[in-house]
């Protein structure tokens, strides 16, 4: 019976084992990698199955294509470095591989990181596989618990600081101007301020454009130069110049910087004076010469940026947001609905939140709150204004690299970031943030800077199209080098961090020693030198996260202990109609005067009402006084609300003022907005 289910049921399946002698991929340029060893070696061996294996699992093709090839080079490079080297492992340095590799990596041919990180986790995923033997399983096993990778060497943070590190212009900007941009918080504050009014005068513009659109034009119709016929008829509609060909307002100021080509504008203005706009064609005679061609493609005039912002105005909005300190991967994932805003009865705004989740971390973070009073908040919520609810706040990539484009006096070169340097030497934009500057207290070292840069060599990008030419060539080559790139977000969002611990003070910013301010930084203010740092006041982000969040707590015993010192004090009586008594303003602390004995509270319903209405708004407002008056939510707000809270206990009055309250409460004015308007 038994042989015959035998016959009836087939056999369990088996694992062949195949094991390849070379593994092939792609690159992204096309061309293929052989993988593969030129000495037989079973240790050697061993690693080479278990990373064919594992480019046959799911896990590795689930990854995206960059990744996997990534994986791939990372084991290529090891096989060849055993290949060319001729390495040999034996039973008595068999597990000794992968760190001489990593030492030949990173000691003489100065990688970063350690090549074992994408070699470990190859590996790992190998250990999965059924089709090692039973040899090797044991051999890969032992090898990674012995094999971790070294820990790289701290990331060299970038700063604002570190983009204008070009000696040149300390003769350009003066020795004391020059100092200033060793001084995270004088640097970030400059620019914070000057980036805001900067985008508020493009927005202004806007809404003045935006309340009369051109609808009627088709830029598919006009061919490749469809620009020459769209400038000459939005600069005939909305420009007004005056008798000389200048321009009457910043409106034609920014249309005649956008529309107009720098090689053109004098005979432009020419013709503007001699006849008035009308005259202004596409191809017009000029002192016996025909113009062919005076229009450039506009950079925020374009008629697809008619109703939605242009890339300039979004790396702008980008540039506030990274000053709150937010991750730049986050910043192209928020949401108008990221940002909370709060007005008062007038529909004036007050305050604006930013609430967004940070991806590397898995949890939420909240920055601080902006105050409606800063050019910067502003800005934002000017911005925000001209957004759709619950869309995202950018449509391009504002993470995108810029290289350094050629701002130098008289050179034409199209581009966003060009565009904005001329508009920052505008006389009128310059006034608009000089003003700024000087509200907000802060420098113009930033503005000044960017616009010494115009004095500079031509960029890297117009140097590099000379044969054999490289970075290190065009620093050593020319006499005033340029950034590479223009800033990033990770420049700000570093500086932002810097600024809120910098201890610079102006007799800091003199420079007496024989390095530069970038070698003191890096070389000297380390965490090899701690003694120095905190001797000479430059504490750490970390230092002053421990002291706000674990250091410096409210006393609640010191609190306690003067609630009942006033409750000791206070008489709750009857009305008596006496004018005898000392009145105490609410916005005055709560301290002992030598002379005053007893504090009288008279049990009236209009006294219970005030005391419930300030709890209430003591309650409501209690975040956002936290966040910008700490010392006297602690030391007066919380001892008030306490003292009255008993009070209110011992008041017959209580129960009737609490049922008015309902209906006098939309009535009753906002007690602490004003607090909320300044900072401590």
């Amino acid at each position: 019976m038994a042989k015959a289910f035998d016959q009836t049921l087939p056999e369990q399946p088996t694992y062949t084992s195949i094991k390849p002698t070379r593994i092939t991929y792609n690159t992204q340029a096309g061309t293929t990698q052989i993988i593969a060893l030129a000495r037989e070696n079973k240790f050697h061996e061993a690693i080479f199955q278990g990373a064919a294996a594992t480019f046959q699992t799911d896990w590795f093709h689930s990854l995206k294509e960059g990744s996997r090839r990534a994986y791939s080079d990372a084991i290529r490079r090891f096989i060849d470095w055993v290949n060319e080297t001729g390495y040999e492992s034996t039973d008595i340095n068999r597990y000794d591989c992968l760190k001489a590799y990593e030492a030949h990596c990173m000691n003489q041919q100065s990688q970063k990181r350690s090549p074992l990180e994408c070699l470990t986790t190859v590996m790992n995923k190998a250990l999965a596989s059924p089709g090692l033997t039973n040899e090797d399983f044991s051999y890969l096993k032992t090898l990674l618990r012995v094999s971790k990778p070294s820990k790289s060497e701290n990331v060299q943070p970038y700063t604002l600081t570190d983009w204008f590190n070009l000696p040149w212009l300390r003769s350009v900007l003066g020795e004391q101007k020059y100092l200033q941009l060793e001084s995270p918080s004088r640097l970030f504050l400059s620019f914070r301020v000057t980036i805001a009014e900067t985008l508020l005068h493009l927005l202004d513009v806007r809404s003045e454009w935006q309340e009369h659109p051109i609808t009627t034009f088709e830029e598919p119709a006009c061919g490749k130069n469809w620009f020459r016929k769209w400038n000459y008829k939005i600069l005939r509609r909305f420009g007004s110049f005056d008798s000389a060909g200048q321009p009457r307002d910043a409106w034609t100021e920014l249309l005649w910087l956008d529309l107009v080509r720098p090689s053109d504008r004098k005979s432009i203005k020419t013709l503007l004076s001699q006849s008035c706009i009308e005259s202004l064609v596409s191809g017009p005679w000029v002192c016996g010469q025909r113009i062919r061609s005076w229009a450039r493609s506009p950079t925020i005039f374009h008629p697809d940026y008619q109703h939605v912002y242009s890339p300039l105005e979004e790396r702008l909005m980008a540039w506030l947001v990274a000053c709150e300190a937010v991750q730049p991967t986050d910043i192209l994932k928020l949401k108008t609905t990221d940002y909370a805003l709060e007005f008062n009865q007038s529909g004036r705004l007050i305050a604006m939140e930013c609430c967004y989740y940070k991806g590397r971390a898995s949890s939420t973070r909240q920055p601080a709150i902006l105050m409606a009073s800063d050019c910067w908040t502003k800005a934002q919520y000017r911005y925000f204004t001209g957004l759709p609810v619950s869309s995202p706040v950018f449509q391009f990539n504002v993470m995108s690299e810029k290289a350094m484009p050629d701002i130098r006096e008289g050179f034409a070169q199209q581009g966003d970031i060009s565009f904005l340097w001329r508009i920052w030497e505008l006389p009128s934009v310059k006034r608009r943030i000089d003003a700024a500057l000087r509200r907000a207290g802060a420098s113009s070292i930033f503005l000044d800077a960017a616009l010494a840069l115009t004095q500079g060599s031509e960029p890297v990008g117009i140097f590099a199209k000379t044969p054999e030419s490289n970075i290190g060539a065009y620093r050593e080559t020319v006499a005033r080098s340029l950034p590479q790139h223009i800033f990033s977000l990770t420049h700000v969002k570093t500086t932002a961090v810097h600024a809120g611990s910098d201890r610079y003070r102006d007799s800091d910013l003199i420079n007496h020693h024989s390095h530069t301010s970038a070698t003191e930084k890096h070389a000297y203010l380390t965490d090899a030198n701690k003694d120095f740092v905190n001797r000479a006041g430059r504490v750490t982000r970390l230092v002053l996260n421990d002291l706000q969040n674990v250091v410096y707590r409210p006393s609640v015993s010191a609190m306690a202990a003067a609630v009942n010192d006033l409750e000791l004090s206070t008489r709750v009586v009857e009305a008596t109609g006496s004018e005898d008594i000392r009145v105490h303003s609410l916005d005055q602390s709560i301290e002992r005067i030598q002379n005053d004995d007893i504090i009288l509270v008279p049990d009236t319903v209009e006294q219970a009402l005030l005391f419930i209405h300030t709890i209430a708004e003591a309650e409501a407002r209690l975040p956002q006084m936290l966040a910008v008056r700490p010392d006297w939510v602690e030391r007066t707000l919380l001892i008030r609300v306490e003292w009255m809270t008993r009070n209110l206990a011992r008041m017959r009055s209580a129960a009737e003022a609490q049922k008015q309250y309902a209906d006098l409460k939309p009535h009753l004015p906002n007690l602490f907005d004003y607090l909320l308007e300044t900072v401590e």
